[in-house]
């Protein structure tokens, strides 16, 4: 369940430990040894799909959102599991890398089961409520991800990774972005246009049936 990628070697050794209803899956992670902060700040920008800072705002539940534990157990047992996956809601303060929203929500490997059960992972960032971050994350820009072996921390002790990353970008509020017109905007210009593609497209007509009309008389 944790990412792989060139800036560390991490081997996840799963264990499924069944602590009363709740599945854990144990998680280490391994460094490169006597890696520069410098070449490991540098490594982890450039393979994560956005590097962000902000403060968790909030927690919530969605359907939806695919958990490869779950997954991978419903084709081996062949049974459908019903369940919803945590996602952590940020407050974006800076950007580095990625799109500029002042809001956005990453998605965990927590997951609440229709049995009653819980699932997740030691992976996972234990997160907190009302604390800033530096965050690195990978996958979908819609399913934007990060786990304990990344470089995502606190805030206040992110120095090092704040010098080589330098000042980076304020978010985008909402309301600064590019509007999509709402259907009944789209609506409205669709039926403007028709009218006045009617109305040439009749004028035209008209004319050809005038121009019949003067040849017959001739």
């Amino acid at each position: 369940m944790c990412h792989l990628n060139k800036q560390k070697i991490v081997f996840s050794f799963v264990i499924c430990l069944l602590l009363s209803a709740t599945k854990v899956l144990a998680c280490s992670c391994f460094y490169l040894p006597n890696e520069k902060v410098e070449n490991a700040v540098n490594t982890a920008f450039k393979e994560a799909t956005a590097v962000f800072s902000g403060k968790v705002v909030g927690f919530e539940y969605r359907k939806g959102i695919p958990n490869e534990l779950l997954e991978s157990q419903e084709n081996y047992l062949g049974k459908h599991f019903d369940y919803e996956t945590m996602v952590v809601k940020f407050q974006v303060e800076r950007w580095w890398k990625g799109e500029a929203s002042s809001v956005i929500f990453l998605v965990t490997s927590n997951t609440k089961n229709s049995d009653g059960s819980t699932s997740g992972t030691s992976c996972d960032y234990g997160f907190e409520k009302d604390r800033s971050y530096l965050t690195y994350t990978y996958g979908q820009d819609s399913e934007l991800r990060t786990n304990s072996c990344t470089r995502t921390k606190l805030l206040n002790s992110a120095e090092d990774d704040l010098k080589i990353l330098g000042e980076g970008k304020e978010p985008i509020e909402e309301k600064d972005k590019p509007k999509k017109p709402s259907n009944a905007r789209r609506n409205k210009y669709l039926s403007l246009y028709v009218a006045m593609f009617w109305e040439a497209t009749s004028e035209r007509i008209s004319n050809v049936f005038s121009s019949l009309e003067i040849c017959f008389c001739h």
